[in-house]
């Protein structure tokens, strides 16, 4: 499997992960709801970040 397809499944993963905890949250304020989805987005792309830089030194 080529890295790059691997790392498009994490992302659409996460991408989908992000959304359906955003949309399925209790909480009311709009804030939080921006906060927590803003805070997700962040780590998601730090860790997908990572794992492609892990995929490319280990494909190398």
């Amino acid at each position: 499997m080529n890295p790059t397809d691997i790392l498009l499944s994490i992302a659409i993963v996460g991408i989908y992960t992000v959304i359906y905890i955003y949309l399925q949250s209790q909480f009311k304020n709009d804030k939080i709801r921006l906060k927590l989805f803003v805070k997700g987005f962040i780590y998601a792309t730090i860790i997908t970040g990572f794992l492609y830089y892990l995929i490319k030194f280990i494909a190398s």
